[in-house]
């Protein structure tokens, strides 16, 4: 049976999130970036401030000198988690092969549900149709024979589109469209392959795989049979719950321990809410720190009773920061990740107070309350005496 592979993304998907949540922000010009950063750069651009010629990576005080009536946005990582897991439970409904590719983006094998949805173009509608009815979202859909050419043809019919490639013409869909659309092209290798006058797929698949290889190593075999359309990777299904992973990046490197309580403290909450949404507990912690030489430092431990309270894991995870951070080189990344889970209720301690308990009942009310006015409906106070 032939395989039928969908590729959804949802365009500049920061940006598409911040407008359903603030409709005001509509047909503006709009960035995501950290504003305080001293090497502050555009996360995700809106399509009005892109016609004023910003781009990602940009350095946002250059972008500012381009549109100064730009409207910064900080990153809000905990909501776009939450955006993109109600694309992918609208997703799941048409599939259980799907696979994350990031925020806003996936990978769904629907080979073999002709009878239930109908044909694949007909599938990818009604998904684009739930997606939009559900969530506001504009999605970009692509439908083809293999990942590759699934995503590439939702990449060119963006912002919000649908594209079928029929069985045996991927080449010809390829054939007109720039090299850099091809996986692994980077702006490098794009010089590269411009040297060569290779500068659409055309060009590369025409090239023989031995002249590829020469100039490219084994890299070369792989873009000869991606210029042709050809990729056999299998759609990965999503585990139920095979891990729990948040990580945020400091706006600038820096060893400041206020910092760093602020910044962990985020991410136990992003990771706690995703336990709590998903009824479970963790049972074991992992703490990586990414250092500006790229260095790393990382511990586990495991926590006993398992636990899905944010004032709790907190703490666990603010004692193991003290063991990770055992070098005076500033920070660039922290990343939490969460293991071991059970989804039961667990054994309590014979000497243990209610605190656990009471914790994880007083943030189920405070997530009601988030969920129903909003992330900002109840926020954390530092009150210095």
């Amino acid at each position: 049976m032939e395989r039928e592979i969908i590729y959804m993304t949802v365009a500049n998907f920061p940006v598409a999130v911040e407008r359903v949540v603030h409709p005001a922000l509509r047909g503006r010009p709009v960035v995501v970036a950290h504003r305080d950063a001293a090497r502050s750069v555009v996360a995700s651009v809106s399509a009005e401030a892109r016609t004023e010629g910003i781009c990602p990576g940009m350095a946002l005080s250059r972008a500012m000198r381009f549109c100064r009536g730009m409207i910064v946005l900080p990153p809000d990582e905990m909501l776009y988690a939450r955006a993109s897991r109600a694309i992918f439970r609208v997703l799941a409904g048409f599939s259980p092969l799907l696979e994350p590719s990031g925020h806003g983006h996936a990978y769904l094998d629907i080979t073999g549900t002709g009878r239930l949805f109908g044909p694949p173009r007909d599938t990818a509608w009604r998904a684009q149709k739930e997606i939009r009815r559900q969530l506001r979202l504009d999605a970009s859909l692509g439908v083809a024979s293999n990942k590759l050419v699934s995503r590439i043809a939702s990449e060119v019919i963006q912002p919000d589109g649908l594209r079928d490639v029929p069985h045996g013409d991927e080449p010809f869909f390829l054939s007109p469209l720039p090299v850099r659309l091809l996986p692994g092209v980077g702006p490098k290798t794009e010089e590269q392959l411009a040297d060569l006058n290779l500068r659409i797929i055309r060009d590369v698949a025409a090239m023989r795989m031995e002249h590829l290889a020469l100039a490219f190593g084994r890299f070369g075999f792989a873009l000869h049979q991606h210029a042709r359309g050809i990729d056999r990777t299998p759609v990965y299904p999503m585990l139920a719950v095979p891990s729990v992973e948040e990580a945020e990046a400091l706006p600038e490197d820096s060893n400041d321990a206020d910092l760093l309580k602020r910044v962990l403290r985020a991410i136990c909450e992003r990771a706690a809410l995703r336990l709590r949404e998903q009824r479970q507990r963790a049972g074991r912690m992992e703490l990586c720190v990414q250092y500006a030489d790229h260095r790393e430092g990382v511990r586990k431990v495991k926590i006993a009773p398992p636990l899905q309270s944010s004032a709790i894991l907190y703490t666990r995870a603010l004692a193991l920061m003290d063991r990770v951070l055992q070098r005076r080189t500033r920070v660039r990344r922290v990343c939490l990740r969460l293991e071991d889970f059970s989804a039961a209720s667990v054994q309590m301690e014979l000497f243990a107070g209610p605190a656990p308990e009471r914790c994880t009942r007083l943030e189920l009310a405070l997530d009601t309350l988030r969920h129903r006015y909003g992330e900002k409906a109840v926020v954390h106070v530092c009150l210095s005496i």
